[in-house]
């Protein structure tokens, strides 16, 4: 039984709501991710890593210079990997010069979240950040969602690692609803909760 964590749950619930017609350029993927599944819509996804061996489409460095021409695409979608690209301004430059106009622009990035390779982890973004990153290249209508709200949520996922894995699903379903409860009826709580997301899911537009 696969057991995702909490951010992953949330960032999957959040794509099952979004809808994307035409082509997709996923940033870090590979042809047998399962998030491509979850997004509605008629549309055509065309892979990208780094590392062939990942079964993808296209094999390029995405701090460089993306190999494809200007407006090509319709949405461009990177899950989970911003934070290991040091050049990261020029994902976000290039993703702005290979999106159509009106096109979207849909990602997410951990905040409060443990320290993982592929093959390095560099930095983590607030909500500012992410703001300042995507108005300084012309994205507009920027939405931004906190996922995995909640002390108990952060205290899970911190220390996950030394569940076993029949335990797991067991703490975090413990976790998520007492975060759930103390979100609901506490002010206070959520004035605290807000302040340390496990991550971001954002929309925006070119």
């Amino acid at each position: 039984m696969k057991i995702y964590s909490i951010i992953r749950d949330g960032e999957y619930k959040k794509l099952n709501k979004l809808e994307i017609e035409g082509s997709i350029l996923d940033l870090g993927g590979n042809s047998n991710s399962e998030y491509h599944k979850l997004i509605k819509g008629e549309h055509i996804v065309t892979t990208v890593n780094i590392n062939p061996e990942y079964g993808c489409d296209m094999v390029f460095d995405i701090q460089k210079n993306f190999p494809i021409e200007s407006e090509k695409f319709d949405a461009v979608l990177s899950m989970n990997v911003l934070e290991h690209i040091y050049k990261f301004d020029n994902v976000i430059s290039e993703t702005s010069r290979i999106l159509k106009k009106g096109g979207k622009f849909v990602f997410t990035v951990p905040y409060m979240h443990h320290i993982h390779g592929s093959p390095d982890d560099y930095f983590r973004y607030t909500r500012s950040a992410i703001e300042r990153m995507l108005k300084d290249h012309n994205f507009t209508n920027i939405e931004i969602d906190e996922i995995g709200l909640g002390v108990f949520s952060l205290f899970y996922q911190s220390i996950a690692g030394v569940f076993p894995t029949f335990l797991k699903l067991i703490f975090k379903n413990i976790a998520v609803f007492i975060d759930k409860l103390f979100y609901k009826i506490s002010k206070r709580y959520r004035n605290v909760a807000k302040r340390i997301p496990l991550g971001y899911f954002v929309v925006t537009k070119k």
